[in-house]
């Protein structure tokens, strides 16, 4: 397909996304949001960025500690991120360039941590650039004492034909041809020191996204080809015809993304998936929380004689210390909803283990209740309290629950210490106590 034609399809697939309107706000964040990740991270790592999609995904989330990458290519994805956000954020709009536009977005977007460097940011360069293309061979940038008149021209050039487009003029070139051509024309200048390459495809896609066009980024397999074709434009006359088809591929890509938002579609790619699915893998190595068991009628033994015995014990002697406050104390236990009331703790665990061994290891939940009845020495204010702590036993896991909705979640190979033992049970304990507490202030309000 040529360039014409793929053109012709890019206005096609835009005149169908804005046959949908004003899109819902949840669309916009779908959209918008994988249009800065993959912008953000392919742009700059074209440029030697070392940051992972994974990383560059945890900045745009605030993180600027990702563990043993250099702060310079942290904060330059997070300025990226600022700008292109922004541009997003205003859309269609002005277009129009001028140089300040151009170096504050230089500003931004670039971090040096040396003092000479830094000096450099914003500023139009001061030395000569040039690459080694594909070919080997060099390639001289615009030689410094030429880019205020040669970027001054550009944007004369290129703010002309934004005003024709805008104008509606009868001659207007087609807005695609404005910011591709722009593109070319400042890639070959390449008017600051470091940082032209993502300068120019965010000032390409500030024309694009102004004119009502999605931005486009150059994927990792992209790349070889995309700088192949700006060399052979740059060093040897090159037809800007196969970059325009390239670029214009990856417009219709975005466009495509929008209309599979705007149809309710999944933006995430295969190896998007993959790649987050590596770093909570990783993120889990250390953790030491791999799933050793899973809920059987052995692991639910064990979990009655290491557990819920030494737990319920622990709790039942704490609460016999509160006992004498009150006129009577009661304890009643249940299995899934059944079984019985007891004053006595053994008793209670003997009800327990048969109601343990009927089930054979199906067991979902135990509760354990905790009734004091008429607080002394208040005679008819005395009033009464409850505490309960319960155990949910689930597939991989077992879950505390305590009376205020705290929980403690723990893997079945993780079986309570003696000392977490006696925390859990004062924390029960404590529980009734501060109602207690808050009770008698009531009373003496």
């Amino acid at each position: 397909m040529s360039y014409s034609e793929k053109r012709n399809k890019i206005d096609s697939l835009q005149q169908k996304v804005n046959s949908h309107g004003e899109l819902s706000a949840d669309v916009k964040k779908k959209i918008n949001y994988k249009f800065r990740l993959d912008w953000n991270y392919y742009s700059n790592s074209m440029e030697g960025n070392t940051l992972t999609m994974e990383e560059t995904r945890s900045v745009m989330v605030g993180n600027l500690t990702v563990g043993g990458k250099p702060i310079k290519d942290v904060l330059e994805i997070k300025g990226h991120d600022e700008v292109i956000s922004e541009m997003l954020k205003i859309g269609k709009g002005d277009a129009r360039l001028s140089e300040k536009r151009i170096k504050d977005i230089h500003k931004a977007i670039m971090h040096e941590e040396d003092e000479t460097q830094r000096k450099k940011i914003g500023l139009w360069k001061n030395d000569p650039n040039y690459l080694i293309n594909y070919k080997g061979e060099r390639f001289d940038f615009a030689a410094p004492a030429e880019v205020p008149e040669r970027m001054h021209e550009l944007l004369n050039k290129t703010n002309a034909a934004i005003d024709a487009i805008q104008q509606n003029k009868k001659n207007a070139p087609h807005p695609v041809d404005v910011a591709l051509q722009f593109h070319l024309d400042y890639v070959i200048i390449h008017p600051f020191y470091d940082g032209n390459g993502r300068t120019a495809r965010i000032l390409t896609n500030l024309l694009l996204i102004s004119f009502g066009y999605p931005p486009f980024w150059v994927k990792t397999n992209e790349r070889d080809i995309y700088n192949q074709y700006i060399a052979d434009i740059q060093g040897y006359s090159g037809s800007t015809d196969l970059f325009f088809e390239s670029v214009s591929d990856m417009i219709l890509r975005s466009q495509q993304l929008v209309l599979d938002a705007i149809a309710g579609k999944e933006l995430e790619e295969p190896d998007d998936i993959d790649k987050r699915v590596a770093m909570l893998d990783r993120k889990l190595d250390g953790m030491n929380e791999e799933i050793k068991k899973i809920k059987n009628e052995d692991v639910m033994q064990e979990m009655l004689k290491e557990v819920v015995e030494p737990l319920f014990r622990k709790v039942f002697e704490k609460v016999l210390k509160l006992s004498p406050l009150f006129a009577s104390t009661e304890f009643s236990h249940h299995i899934d909803g059944s079984g019985g009331v007891h004053h006595n703790i053994n008793d209670m665990i003997d009800d327990i283990e048969i109601g343990w061994e009927g089930e054979k290891g199906n067991i979902g939940k135990i509760e354990l209740h905790i009734y004091l009845s008429k607080l002394k020495k208040l005679g008819t204010k005395a009033f009464d309290i409850s505490g309960e702590i319960k155990i949910n036993f689930e597939k991989h896991k077992y879950q505390i629950v305590l009376q205020q909705g705290e929980t403690i979640d723990r893997l079945y190979h993780q079986i309570l210490t003696q000392e977490k033992i006696d925390e859990v049970a004062s924390r029960v304990v404590n529980i009734m106590f501060d109602r207690i507490e808050e009770q008698i202030k009531n009373y003496t309000k």
